[in-house]
């Protein structure tokens, strides 16, 4: 009764962990949890290899999901991104905030757009900053009943380089080409925060504003369109994509294990 009874107050602890917005408190919640895990296999084995084969098992869990859909996705080589209307406040409650903090650090709204196959819909709003000569992303992105929302702020170099800063909270699903340097920073608590982390990125790659390149702004879709595409294209020659018939894309198995490590990296972020 009494190691029931500490499995449950390890469980309760990890849930009461998560409810806080603290980052290093929801890693205690998740090693509480993982502790939990270990000890229910040895308690009912004795074993101390049942209660470590117990705790791996959360890793191989994201395996199922791979395995069972992921490999069976066939994606189009080529996505169209259009003129979108804005999602109902129920879907994006944070677009018409996210979007006023953006015009208040001085970059302008330039359009709506977005992209969508199967179940599979990107939503953006694209914003210009022509001083400093940076384009800004307010995205959201849903599968099936999942979604995510983050803001994204791009500037490009002269010489074809492309400095992209993001509060995307999961590792990303494809690589980057050499030439598409990413900063991550998902503890961004404004626009103006992740703005100040841009620019710190850019001087710590010596990019200076004299360096950048000036972008019309009508033709920030065609510029999204190009790196979704470069990107596809890097992929393919690292074996993460593979043909999947004419005009379409998926997985690889190496890809597989590439999706698997970054969902084993955010869960020991986590």
């Amino acid at each position: 009764m009494s190691q029931f009874l500490i499995i449950a107050a390890l469980v309760v602890f990890a849930f009461a962990c998560r409810t806080f917005e603290n980052r290093y408190i929801s890693k205690l919640g998740w090693l509480a949890m993982l502790a939990a895990t270990y000890l229910l296999g040895y308690f009912i084995t004795g074993s101390h290899v049942a209660g470590f084969g117990a705790l791996v098992s959360w890793f191989l869990l994201p395996w199922l999901e791979i395995l069972g859909r992921v490999r069976k996705l066939r994606f189009p080589v080529e996505s169209e991104m259009k003129h979108r209307y804005p999602p109902s406040r129920d879907l994006f409650p944070d677009l018409q905030e996210l979007s006023s903090e953006a015009e208040a650090s001085g970059f302008v709204e330039v359009e709506d757009t977005g992209w969508k196959w199967d179940e599979t819909d990107h939503f953006m709003r694209l914003f210009y900053h022509k001083e400093l000569r940076a384009q800004a992303a307010v995205t959201l992105a849903t599968q099936a009943d999942f979604a995510v929302s983050y803001v994204s702020l791009t500037s490009r170099t002269a010489d074809g380089r492309t400095f992209t800063t993001s509060n995307y909270p999961f590792s990303f699903t494809m690589k980057f080409p050499p030439d598409h340097k990413v900063n991550r920073y998902t503890s961004a608590v404004s626009f103006d925060d992740l703005l100040a982390s841009h620019a710190d990125f850019l001087a710590a790659n010596a990019v200076f504003p004299e360096t950048l390149a000036d972008m019309d702004a009508e033709t920030l879709t065609d510029h999204l369109t190009k790196d979704m595409r470069v990107q596809i294209d890097h992929n393919l020659r690292e074996g993460v994509l593979e043909a999947a018939g004419e005009g379409f894309i998926r997985y690889s198995w190496r890809g597989c294990v590439f999706l698997w490590l970054q969902v084993v990296k955010d869960m020991i972020r986590v």
